[in-house]
């Protein structure tokens, strides 16, 4: 079958692909102009790219044409202006949803969004808000859509967040500073774990009935100390890990603040502070789905020195 996916040439979206065009699919892949070269296996035959912008609706025409699914990966995140994200996230998704009234009928095309556990989180961020618009955008039309919120996903060539934080981990010597006690339990993905999900539900078939929900973790939350001293040991580094009371950091920002914004410096620590435990058990007993322990996935992605360039 043919499956369009937006946000291919990004860390989760690479994975999608190889593993689609592994299964046997057709895939046709959304890219800005100049992009091209970042989407993996380029020249395999099952691979189309259809150049666009979610911004540009005129750029999308032709892009869901005889699709089964649509994987919405794209996204701007919380590094990116408010009005950026206003922009991509929903009017993004907006336009992906009158191009699929243009070219098929209701029955024949699914959304299947990757969103974010954000959207449980009570800590306000824009990023958050707009991820909770864009599920109502598509439980709002007519369209059957599924909607994977996944934690932290982690996974070899994530130059963003894996990679920084094993090279943080792995020095030699100095102090890695956690502006909170560390207590408040997190829950990262192995990326494979994420897009053995996706795929599974391609075989679900309750789900193409109307939509469904499911959060994307691991199988247990780790306490955010455990989490980096784990990180340290796995990467042999000698740094050390040092807390500081959030109520230290409170009075802190309050203070900074006077002289510039600390909201997003708030915001931070308020979100990292806050217990994040997820119910995976309806991916576990309606896909059939089991994702890896962190320690597991520590294993796989320090195996080799990828993340120390």
């Amino acid at each position: 079958m043919l499956i369009a996916i937006t946000g291919g040439t990004g860390f989760i979206g690479q994975y999608v692909i190889r593993r689609l065009l592994a299964d046997g699919h057709q895939v046709r892949a959304l890219c800005r102009p100049g992009r091209e070269s970042a989407l993996p296996d380029l020249e395999h035959e099952k691979l189309l790219v259809h150049t666009g912008d979610l911004v540009d609706a005129r750029s999308l025409d032709g892009f869901l044409k005889d699709a089964t699914y649509l994987i919405h990966l794209a996204s701007a995140h919380d590094h990116f202006t408010d009005e950026q994200m206003q922009l991509v996230n929903v009017k993004g998704s907006e336009h992906l949803l009158a191009e699929a009234r243009a070219q098929r009928t209701p029955k024949n095309l699914q959304f299947v969004l990757i969103s974010s556990a954000v959207i449980g989180v009570p800590v306000y961020s824009y990023y958050r808000d707009s991820k909770r618009v864009q599920e109502k955008i598509f439980r709002g039309s007519e369209f059957p859509w599924v909607s994977f919120r996944p934690t932290l996903v982690y996974g070899v060539g994530d130059m963003r967040h894996t990679a920084p934080l094993l090279r943080r981990c792995a020095k030699p010597k100095g102090s890695y500073w956690i502006f909170h006690e560390g207590l408040s339990k997190i829950n990262p993905v192995h990326v494979n774990d994420l897009v053995d999900a996706v795929v599974r539900f391609f075989d679900y078939e309750r789900g193409k009935e109307d939509y469904r929900i499911f959060e994307i973790a691991g199988p247990e939350g780790i306490s955010f100390n455990d989490f980096v001293d784990t990180v340290i040991a796995a990467t042999n580094g000698g740094v050390k890990r040092r807390n500081i009371p959030r109520r230290w950091v409170e009075r802190a920002t309050t203070f900074l603040h006077i002289f510039k914004d600390m909201t997003k410096a708030r915001r931070g620590a308020g979100y990292f502070s806050l217990h994040h435990e997820h119910d995976i058990r309806p991916a576990q007993e309606e896909l059939n789905w089991q994702p890896r322990t962190f320690a597991e996935g520590l294993q796989d992605i320090t195996a080799t020195d990828w993340w120390r360039e």
